[in-house]
């Protein structure tokens, strides 16, 4: 599966009702996005831990998104401040 926008969006919403394998797939999907949008943006050798940093926070943040709503620029605005201190 490739992470793009309706999959994780949905999967997103199925997490918001508890679908534990849903959830599993959606951070495994997220961290896949999440790496190849930090390659663009910061030094290799930072990348897997701003991931990390970035499913942490969305474990944190996942109540506040809202299911009618794209689900990448959310993730985007939550990445974004993970990666400020290491912009290339």
């Amino acid at each position: 599966m490739i992470a793009n926008e309706e999959g994780l969006r949905r999967l997103m919403r199925l997490s918001l009702t508890g679908d534990k394998q849903a959830y599993a797939v959606l951070l495994e999907q997220t961290a896949k996005w999440l790496a190849r949008y930090f390659r663009q943006k910061i030094a290799a050798d930072a990348v897997d831990d701003l991931v990390q940093d970035t499913l942490i926070s969305l474990h944190r943040k996942r109540a506040s998104y809202d299911p009618t709503r794209p689900f990448l620029p959310w993730l985007a605005a939550i990445a974004r401040p993970s990666s400020r201190h290491v912009l290339k």
